[in-house]
């Protein structure tokens, strides 16, 4: 009976530890975000470009192609292969994935344009085709991880996402949201030209985003040549 009772302790203590949330956002002793280099790709690849329906532009995907290790030969060395040469997916003037890069080709021009320089992850880019047919502006919206918050070597979905706007050639590329503070959700409303969006910052800085910490809301004027952003109160 009692070695029971100690397993079922044991197991009681495991799921505690296992429940409790991972930082997203590591501190040193001052409060201040820890410093860390960003990871970096071995190999990188695009996908076939995609047209942007009734534009002038081809967009290029860059991501990283992922080997694995797949049996030694006799020499020593090791064979390589790849599950598959796919890096995004792409539906309804969305792209989706962790892609690297994009790259803008301008029809007729043969000439490419990156979007950025930085060591960034792309989650998503979206084209938003409804505000072009109904104003012809071009823009894309994303959701970008450009940090290794959680100090762990990599940038991937356990950091900090982020929200950005450029437009269709990929200039104009910059951040929505203040550093540090967590996307949570975006919405489009066509019908008044505008994004919304929400984002949460570690007020008490503990690393982890929860019902402790500061919300905020913000809008932007997707009409607007400066896409400047409007900070409101709702609650």
């Amino acid at each position: 009976m009692k070695k029971l009772m100690c397993t079922v302790i044991i197991l009681l203590i495991l799921a505690a530890c296992t429940d409790k949330k991972k930082p997203k956002v590591l501190y040193d002793d001052n409060g201040e975000k820890v410093a860390t280099s960003k990871d970096s790709a071995k190999i990188l690849m695009a996908d076939l470009p995609i047209y942007i329906d009734s534009t002038e532009f081809l967009v290029h995907p860059i991501g990283e192609l992922r080997l694995y290790e797949k049996d030694k030969l006799y020499s020593g060395r090791s064979s390589w292969s790849s599950n598959s040469f796919y890096i995004s997916d792409y539906n309804n003037y969305t792209f989706t994935g962790a892609l690297h890069n994009l790259q803008f080709e301008k029809l007729g021009s043969n000439k490419l344009v990156a979007l950025t320089q930085e060591n960034i992850r792309i989650e998503s880019a979206q084209f938003l085709h409804e505000l072009y047919k109904t104003t012809g502006k071009q823009l894309f919206i994303y959701k970008i991880i450009d940090a290794d918050t959680n100090a762990d070597g990599i940038l991937d979905y356990t950091d900090i996402k982020s929200l950005y706007v450029s437009r269709i050639d990929g200039s104009g590329f910059k951040k929505l949201n203040t550093n540090g503070h967590e996307l949570i959700d975006f919405k489009i409303m066509n019908n008044i030209h505008r994004l919304y969006f929400r984002t949460i910052s570690d007020k008490n800085k503990d690393g982890v985003f929860d019902e402790k910490d500061s919300l905020q809301y913000h809008y932007l004027n997707l009409i607007d040549d400066d896409l400047k952003v409007t900070t409101y109160f709702p609650v």
